[in-house]
């Protein structure tokens, strides 16, 4: 097997605690926003390597992020929506809405009507897929809040 895909879910730590950081976050807690960054890119992955989308691999990855954060906001005393979305952030879809600009300005620059409608419906397709992930995102995180209220 080989151990490099897997490897590179590390890289989702550093992204976090900056974002972490960025939000004010006590440092005690950077450590528990790597944790579930890294768990959240590897959720994803495996949905994805188990031949599912990556939108829904997005939702359930959202979704264990958001139960983590809520669990561990209370021992850390913490806001919950620090941690969650510290960690979420690295699953920002950034490749699909830079392919959607790009298609866009290619068809500014493209004579021939036919490519240009190729590239119109390539941006179509890739914004198309960046919102269903934040929808994912924003979904997944928000879940736990939704689904089990505090208590008053």
């Amino acid at each position: 097997m080989n151990w490099y895909p897997w490897l590179t879910q590390l890289w989702a730590a550093p992204a976090a605690i900056g974002f972490a950081m960025l939000f004010n976050s006590h440092p005690s807690s950077l450590w528990k926003v790597a944790i579930l960054a890294i768990l959240g890119h590897l959720i994803r992955d495996l949905c994805v390597y188990m031949n599912s989308d990556l939108v829904m691999g997005t939702l359930i990855a959202a979704y264990t992020i958001g139960l983590f954060a809520k669990i561990w906001s209370k021992r850390l005393r913490q806001a919950t929506p620090v941690l969650a979305i510290s960690a979420a952030i690295p699953m920002v879809p950034g490749v699909p809405m830079f392919n959607t600009i790009r298609s866009l300005l290619s068809v500014a620059r493209e004579p021939s009507n036919d490519v240009a409608m190729a590239f119109l419906i390539d941006a179509g397709a890739n914004a198309t897929r960046a919102i269903l992930i934040l929808f994912a995102l924003a979904l997944g995180i928000s879940a736990p809040w939704l689904l089990k209220p505090a208590k008053k």
